[in-house]
């Protein structure tokens, strides 16, 4: 009687112990599936492949002919790297991008055309590069060098050319800072102005650890420090896209400076910032992000665009903006958790098909699928 009795408690306890297995197993199956299904659909609607060896970003999908520029095409190789650490991304899918990289460099550099106009079988590129494309490709050979250790001497190698010609083109010494291209030299009247969202801190951290090089971590806390001067210009911790730089003032540029007349305000550059951010574990970058993110946990709907004075510039929910939030909210659970539960259905829908750039902010966060849906 008592070892019958024995038996049915170590049947019991094996079946329970199986059931909280299979449940496991479903929740993580189910994880990995939503990083799989953003994932085909990014590649489906944006990576066009232009033979068995080369694939591009097309970032203007309605038009008549395809464009592929470097933003686009690093955040592809890193939606590459992300979800090859996840098992969702072959090595072959990574290189088709990377090959594409490689044949459209500036000359005499490793750094990439900034955009490329693809009519039929010929490609006319841009003669500059956009710092933040060839940030995304460097940080994404780091990644893949880790999920494809067979390729990881050519990966580190390709990213450690970038990262010299970055430090030789796009950098300005006496504010220690990367400029947004190599059009914005020396001689240019550009040459102060900062592209806030090319403050990448932990790619920063990376960059370093790769080279050696200690302009890095220079880069890092001087770019940090002067975004933490345009967070505490106002309330809000909204910073704008774009601000010009002097040894002794960091303010945001006039409308119209470069991009739009939204260059001084948080607009469509400035919305990465939770993302870069939310990467990072030093002190600096949780003070600006924790400040930003309270404007937004105060908030029931993210719009497109808010002034720094916190008033919303075009009245329409966003998922671009809401994406980075998604992420920095993921990366910080239970903190920031009403911005988890008001924009987590942005991994829960299909993939917009023609705004290459909103599918790749979503995407980015839905390939990490180790943080999603806890």
């Amino acid at each position: 009687m008592k070892k019958s009795y024995a038996q049915m408690i170590l049947i019991s306890i094996a079946v329970v112990l199986t059931l909280i297995g299979s449940l496991v197993y479903v929740r993580y199956d189910s994880r990995k599936q939503v990083g799989i299904n953003y994932y085909r659909q990014w590649s489906k609607y944006y990576v066009k492949k232009q033979n068995k060896k080369t694939a591009y970003i097309n970032s203007q999908p309605t038009a008549r002919n395809p464009v592929s520029i470097s933003e686009g095409h690093g955040y592809g190789m890193l939606i590459c790297a992300l979800g090859g650490e996840n098992g969702i991304v072959a090595n072959e899918e990574f290189e088709k991008l990377n090959n594409y990289y490689l044949k459209h460099r500036i000359a005499s550099t490793a750094l990439m055309s900034w955009k490329q106009t693809i009519y039929k079988n010929k490609v006319q590129a841009e003669a500059n590069n956009a710092t933040d494309g060839d940030l995304y490709i460097a940080y994404s050979l780091i990644k893949a060098s880790n999920v494809w250790p067979q390729e990881r001497a050519k990966y580190l190698k390709e990213a450690t050319a970038i990262l010299n010609d970055i430090l030789k083109y796009n950098y300005n010494p006496q504010l220690k800072m990367l400029t947004v291209g190599n059009w914005a030299n020396e001689g240019s009247k550009f040459y102060n102005m900062m592209r806030t969202s090319d403050v990448v801190p932990q790619q920063f951290d990376a960059f370093y650890k790769l080279t050696g090089n200690k302009k890095w971590l220079e880069i890092k806390r001087s770019m940090l420090g002067y975004l933490s001067k345009l967070s505490m210009q106002s309330k809000t911790g909204l910073i704008p896209d774009f601000a010009w730089v002097t040894k002794s003032q960091v303010k945001s540029v006039a409308p119209n400076t470069v991009a739009s007349k939204y260059d001084g305000d948080y607009y469509y550059n400035a919305c990465r910032i939770p993302y870069n951010l939310a990467q990072a574990n030093d002190k600096l970058s949780k003070e600006i992000l924790n400040k930003m993110m309270n404007f937004f946990m105060k908030r029931n709907k993210v719009y497109a665009g808010y002034y720094l004075d916190g008033k919303v510039i075009d009245r329409h929910k966003s998922e671009t903006f809401g994406a980075p939030l998604l992420d920095a909210a993921i990366n910080h659970p239970r903190k920031y958790d009403k911005l988890f539960q008001q924009e987590k259905f942005l991994v829960m829908k299909p993939l917009v098909k023609t705004n290459y750039y909103e599918a790749a902010l979503i995407t980015l966060v839905a390939v990490q699928v180790d943080k999603i849906l806890n």
